[in-house]
């Protein structure tokens, strides 16, 4: 669930940032993104370290980490051509709509462990 918040979170921000009507609204909306981010990645390391099996730990969080440098690279990249293509809005409103995926697809996930969990109780 703390996943989940830091995904709207985040979205939130990347959607409001583009429409800031000053600087000073700027700074809520970093603080949004900030906050998002801050909730996000450390959920994500801790279920990816809870969901790989003993012996292959090092390799998956090292394949995770190594994902998410890769985002780093080819994000800025994307963001670029998004932005010269598309105009200065699209690559904040793309990144919103991909973080908000990513919260669905979270979302989805804490549902289905709570299901699976209620299930595992009834049969017991």
């Amino acid at each position: 669930p703390v996943a989940v918040v830091g995904f709207g979170l985040t979205a939130a921000g990347l959607a409001l940032l583009p429409v800031a009507p000053s600087y000073g609204w700027l700074f809520p909306v970093m603080g949004l993104l900030a906050v998002g981010s801050a909730l996000v990645t450390p959920c994500l390391s801790a279920l990816v370290s809870l969901h790989a099996p003993m012996e292959r730990q090092g390799a998956v969080l090292g394949a995770y980490q190594a994902s998410g440098s890769l985002g780093r690279i080819i994000g800025p990249a994307l963001g670029g051509l998004l932005f010269t293509r598309l105009g200065p809005t699209a690559p904040y409103g793309t990144g919103a709509v991909l973080v908000a995926l990513g919260g669905l697809l979270a979302l989805s996930l804490v549902t289905q462990v709570r299901m699976s969990g209620a299930g595992a109780e009834q049969s017991s």
